[in-house]
C-alpha cells in the first residue's frame, strides 16, 4: 500500500483518499521502527514537495506536509525557505502562505523578518491580497511586544505603505480593505462593542478620542487627496464616508457631513450599479452614527 499510494499520487496529487491511506502507512511504519522516524518523514516531506511542483496549489500536499511537520522532525527553516521560494513563483498561492503562518507560529520566526518578507511581496505588486493578509496576522503580534513610541511608529509606517498604494493603484481592493482592517486595529473604526468575532480586535491602540480623530482627519484628507486626481475612484469615495462616519461618532460636528455622505452614495450607486443595495444599506448606518 506504501509504494501504491506514492506511485498513485505522483500521478494525481490531488486524490485525497490516496494521502489518507498514506498516512495510515506512514504511522505504522513509524511505530514498527522508531528509530526510523526522522527519514520517513524526510521522504514524505520530497513526495509531498513532487507533489506541488506538479500542482503549486494542491490543498492535500500542503496539508500532508503540515501533518508530517506535527512529527517534530522537520528543520523549519527549510520549510520558510521553500515557502519563498513557491512565492516567488507565485505570490498569491494561499495556500503557501497559509502554510507559512504555521511554520512561523511553530519555528518561531522573527516576526520583523516577516514583515519584511511581506513588504517586499507588496513592493512587487501592491495588487497582493495575501501578503496584505499576511500583516494582519503580523502586526497586532509585533504590537503586543512593543513600546509606545515603537507602536506609534509601526501604526505610522503601515499608513504611509499604505498611502503608496492607494496612489499607485487606486483602482484596487487589497490596499483599501487593509485600510479599513487597520482603522479598526488603531482607534476602533468598525468595531462592534462586545463583538465575539475572532478577527476583530478586543481592544484599540489609541483610546483617546482627540488622537482617534486625528487620524480620521488625516486619512480623510488622505483619500481627499486622491480624488482629485481619480474623482471617480469607489473605494476612496467609501472610505470617505466611513470615516466620517467615525469623525461623526466621536463627535466632529459639520453641517456638510450629511450632504457629503449623501453625494458619495448617490455617486457610488452610479458607478457601482451592481451593489447599489449594498451602498445604500452603509448608507443608513453612516446616516445614524
Amino acid at each position: 500500500m506504501f509504494e501504491l499510494t506514492g506511485s498513485l499520487i505522483a500521478i494525481n496529487p490531488d486524490f485525497y483518499s490516496l494521502w489518507n491511506y498514506r498516512r495510515e502507512s506512514v504511522i505504522r511504519m513509524i511505530q514498527a521502527n522508531p528509530e526510523e522516524k526522522k527519514s520517513i518523514c524526510e521522504e514524505e516531506m520530497k513526495l509531498a514537495e513532487s507533489a506541488l511542483r506538479k500542482n503549486p496549489k494542491s490543498y492535500y500536499a500542503w496539508h500532508h506536509r503540515l501533518w508530517v511537520i506535527a512529527k517534530g522532525t522537520t528543520n523549519l527553516k527549510t520549510e520558510i525557505g521553500l515557502c519563498s521560494k513557491y512565492l516567488g513563483y507565485d505570490s498569491r498561492n494561499f495556500h503557501c502562505w497559509n502554510y507559512r503562518r504555521y511554520v512561523m507560529m511553530v519555528g518561531k520566526v522573527p516576526l520583523g523578518e516577516e514583515l519584511h518578507f511581506s513588504s517586499s511581496k507588496i513592493d512587487e505588486n501592491f495588487s497582493n491580497y495575501s501578503a496584505w493578509h499576511h500583516r494582519s496576522f503580523i502586526i497586532p503580534k509585533l504590537l503586543d511586544s512593543a513600546g509606545k513610541d515603537n507602536i506609534r511608529n509601526l501604526i505610522d509606517e503601515e499608513f504611509s505603505l499604505l498611502q503608496q498604494a492607494f496612489f499607485t493603484d487606486p483602482g484596487d481592493q487589497s490596499a483599501w480593505l487593509y485600510h479599513r482592517w487597520l482603522l479598526g486595529l488603531v482607534i476602533g473604526l468598525g468595531v462592534k462593542k462586545d463583538s465575539k468575532s475572532l478577527t476583530e480586535p478586543k481592544k484599540v491602540l489609541i483610546a483617546e478620542k482627540e488622537g482617534q480623530i486625528k487620524i480620521l482627519q488625516r486619512e480623510k484628507n488622505v483619500a481627499e487627496e486622491l480624488l482629485e486626481v481619480e474623482p471617480d475612484c469607489k473605494w476612496a469615495l467609501l472610505a470617505i464616508a466611513f470615516l466620517i462616519g467615525g469623525l461623526k461618532a466621536r463627535g466632529v460636528h459639520n453641517d456638510k457631513f450629511n450632504k457629503r455622505i449623501s453625494n458619495i452614495f448617490k455617486g457610488l450607486r452610479n458607478l457601482d450599479a451592481d451593489r447599489r443595495n449594498y451602498y445604500s444599506d452603509i448608507e443608513k448606518l453612516l446616516g445614524s452614527s
